[in-house]
């Protein structure tokens, strides 16, 4: 069974070994990790999924810097032998829920071009392609950019 909870600081080497595998393109830094635990939960959400054996198989955090702005999605991620378990979804609903209670107006994200499951979920969760990033994932790597307005 899958489990939730807050990631913490003690997170960060299995965050980052995860990251090297499933963004072997341009994985975040240690920097980049701790950057995103700076600011929980005031402005930030970070969550990790955990199997029956309590390791690590995916995580999400999102960022929002003040009440009325968009959140931003920072990072979906989950390892290739849990995909299609809800985990993902389970993540995108907490991101929302969180951001919302947080004052939201929209969420934002970026997701490679050629990822088209995560596209198809994120569709799916109503989120909708508003612009493409050139090379954002580095050269010829390309990301759309989706977003959801959130009602009133």
């Amino acid at each position: 069974m899958i489990s939730y909870r807050p990631a913490i600081q003690l997170d960060l080497p299995v965050l980052v070994s995860m990251e090297r595998v499933l963004f072997a393109d341009s994985p975040w830094t240690t920097g980049q990790f701790k950057e995103a635990f700076q600011g929980v939960p005031t402005i930030r959400h970070f969550l990790v999924a955990t199997n029956d054996e309590d390791q690590i198989v995916g995580y999400a955090a999102v960022l929002v810097v003040a009440p009325g702005v968009e959140a931003d999605v920072l990072t979906v991620a989950v390892l290739p032998d849990y995909a299609r378990q809800g985990i993902a979804t389970h993540f995108m609903n907490e991101l929302e829920k969180w951001s919302q209670n947080k004052q939201a107006l929209a969420m934002m994200l970026e997701v490679g071009v050629e990822n088209a499951s995560a596209i198809a979920l994120y569709k799916k969760l109503g989120y909708q392609t508003i612009a493409t990033r050139k090379n954002y994932y580095g050269p010829g790597l390309d990301a759309f950019v989706m977003r959801k307005e959130f009602g009133a």
